[in-house]
């Protein structure tokens, strides 16, 4: 096996057929250094690329997270319009991880989902972004100042819960956004409604809609 790095694009093609295959050769290597064998045969990898797959194993644990905070003051704050990161695969994984982990030892994490906010807030400088979206940096700043009051002033964390907020849409002309008020990004609440907590039990992570 050759080690081959190269552009996973619609005209990569394989040096092993020439076909035109998205460099399946190289993704095959790729797969086969992460898992540490062969992953179309199943056999055992040449003495030079199992030493290959080592260091490579080795480097993803090096930057592989735990989920252990070990009672470090914790806020979480994702947009659940987040396409870039989606929440799935990101914060929700990530805060369920840790309470798998670590239970109810550390209450000082919470995670706050905030909707119709997504990754990017400079794409709110067009306006059917911004007529969509709200900027989630409004939820950081506040986060922010959560912590703040955590660290300095014993104040608890805010619980986990889903922040709703309200598009602000566009004003008659398709080229102009709504101005953003209060009603539009509601605070992080100190204590959320029922229907909007975020509850971990029996190994289950609960997100309302």
């Amino acid at each position: 096996m050759r080690i081959l790095i190269g552009k996973r694009d619609t005209f990569a093609a394989s040096p092993s057929t020439g076909r035109i295959d998205y460099a399946l050769d190289g993704a095959l290597c790729h797969r086969n250094l992460v898992i540490g064998a062969d992953s179309v045969e199943g056999r055992p990898l040449t003495t030079e690329d199992a030493a290959y797959a080592r260091r490579l194993q080795q480097g993803i644990a090096e930057v592989q997270l735990s989920a252990r905070l070990r009672g470090k003051p914790t806020l979480i704050v994702h947009g659940r319009a987040d396409a870039l990161v989606p929440v799935n695969h990101a914060s929700r994984a990530y805060y369920g991880a840790n309470r798998l982990i670590e239970g109810n030892r550390h209450q000082a994490v919470s995670y706050i989902e905030v909707t119709n906010a997504q990754h990017f807030d400079g794409f709110l400088a067009f306006p059917d972004y911004a007529a969509r979206y709200i900027p989630l940096h409004v939820y950081l700043i506040r986060a922010l100042n959560a912590m703040c009051q955590h660290l300095t002033a014993g104040t608890a964390l805010p619980p986990s819960q889903v922040v709703r907020t309200v598009p602000r849409g566009a004003s008659g002309s398709p080229s102009a956004s709504n101005p953003i008020t209060a009603t539009n990004v509601p605070p992080i609440a100190e204590n959320p409604a029922t229907g909007d907590l975020i509850r971990f039990g029996q190994n289950t992570l609960y997100i309302p809609d």
